[in-house]
């Protein structure tokens, strides 16, 4: 059985979605939850950029393990392949205009954009850091509701 991908999306790769990309696929293997397969990218990015610092410590901070992360852009390919393309704005998903695949976190959570903390200091990432964890419970609840196990 094939994997479900779900791919998050920002500009640079490097803050936003990295973050969720580490925050869910936490949240999926403390779930017992194996079928997902959990990436993140970006549409503008320098390829093999780590993490922001602010962001890595921001996910330390709140127990995550942000270790071994590369920047990638966001390939066509990618974005055929994914099941559920999660977009931090309603910008970066204008870009993607066309993909039934694509959604943003707002769409996902009623809520808002995530906006990008770039050259912001620890306390702006942790606060995008705790908005991103929202949004991936929100994402695991569908989950496990589509599994039928809540």
């Amino acid at each position: 059985m094939r994997k479900k991908r779900i791919v998050f999306v920002c500009t640079g790769n490097t803050c936003r979605s990295p973050m969720a990309e580490k925050i869910l696929k936490q949240k999926l293997k403390l779930a017992g939850i194996e079928e997902y397969t959990v990436l993140s990218a970006g549409l503008s990015p320098v390829a093999g950029e780590k993490m922001s610092k602010n962001s890595f410590e921001a996910l330390k901070k709140l127990g995550y393990k942000p270790y071994g992360f590369k920047s990638r852009p966001l390939t066509r390919e990618l974005l055929e392949r994914a099941d559920l393309v999660v977009c931090m704005t309603t910008a970066h998903k204008n870009w993607l205009h066309g993909y039934s695949n694509v959604l943003t976190v707002a769409e996902i959570t009623g809520g808002n954009d995530i906006s990008d903390p770039y050259g912001g200091d620890l306390a702006v990432y942790m606060e995008t850091s705790r908005q991103l964890e929202d949004a991936c419970n929100i994402i695991l609840k569908k989950i496990l509701t589509l599994k039928g196990e809540d």
